[in-house]
């Protein structure tokens, strides 16, 4: 039962960040300038939670911030991906 919650929180984290990436593309902003104007200096921050490198995820706070930057509903990012 846990491996299995386990596997889908990942598939869960994998979908969010995935998400952020596109919309932040159709968006036409870079991880620098969506970095900068959730008031951080680096884009390999949001880099770093896009890729998921060293299982690092975008959290709540994290994800309001960049909704709000990208005038989307937070709810946006939680959506299955259209194949």
């Amino acid at each position: 039962m846990i491996d299995d919650l386990n596997f889908e929180a990942k598939d869960f984290l994998d979908l969010i960040s995935q998400n952020v990436a596109r919309i932040r593309k159709e968006k036409g902003f870079s991880q620098l300038r969506l970095a900068t104007e959730m008031g951080y200096s680096s884009a390999s921050y949001i880099g770093r939670m896009e890729i998921r490198k060293n299982n690092e995820h975008f959290n709540l706070i994290h994800l309001f911030k960049i909704s709000k930057v990208l005038e989307v509903p937070i709810s946006a990012f939680f959506e299955p991906i259209e194949k």
